[in-house]
């Protein structure tokens, strides 16, 4: 019977095997922060003492993180709750220049790394709101992408794609009779709707304290 040659699969499967060894050996951690020579230092014994020990300090730290978890996003609830009431509440004594309707189509959304014509969107935003809106693409409803706007606390500035290093930011000018703005792409990678030429209409809503032409 022929012996392995150097390169055979055999010999590399062997090779890796004892690399995968070296490499646990040379991770290998003991319990309590013990050193290997301290913990060879100990009867089995003692060993597997200062093994429930640390299985029963494993378990505590693993409880304590579930706990923080869970008080992290209790306050994450309650803060999300606390801003939809502010929202809402804005909303129902908004007055005009309060509310912006906005209006986008044309251009191209990536969907999945491919940039696809996308169904148009239309939706109110109020001083200091920020949501997520969704893109659809056209023909396929499956395929769907979302991104931040914001309209900030003064109302004179909307933001799309805000954390994006290109973002898109418009200026309140000519918000009163409606105005289209051609905004330019957005393609660095902290952008989410990696979009091309959108057209953004925004409207102030009609509302009380509209001033008189």
């Amino acid at each position: 019977m022929k012996s392995p040659q150097p390169n055979s699969p055999m010999k590399k499967f062997s090779v890796l095997l004892l690399l995968t060894c070296l490499a646990f050996l040379g991770c290998q951690t003991f319990p309590l922060g013990l050193t290997e020579a301290q913990w060879k230092a100990l009867s089995p014994e003692q060993q597997a003492d200062y093994q429930r020990q640390q299985s029963l300090l494993d378990e505590q730290r693993r409880l304590e993180r579930e706990a923080a978890e869970r008080t992290r996003q209790a306050e994450a609830a309650a803060r999300a709750q606390q801003e939809q009431a502010r929202i809402q509440l804005a909303y129902a004594h908004a007055r005009y220049g309060d509310i912006v309707t906005v209006t986008i189509e044309g251009g191209l959304v990536a969907f999945s790394g491919r940039h696809q014509p996308y169904e148009p969107l239309r939706f109110d935003l109020v001083r200091g709101e920020r949501r997520e809106i969704e893109f659809v693409q056209q023909g396929r409803a499956s395929n769907r992408t979302r991104a931040d706007v914001r309209l900030t606390d003064d109302g004179n500035t909307f933001y799309l794609d805000e954390s994006a290093q290109d973002r898109i930011a418009l200026l309140s000018t000519g918000w009163d009779a409606g105005k289209t703005h051609s905004a330019k792409s957005v393609s660095d990678r902290g952008s989410r709707t990696q979009a091309r030429a959108l057209n953004i209409t925004l409207k102030w809503k009609s509302l009380p304290g509209h001033p008189r032409r």
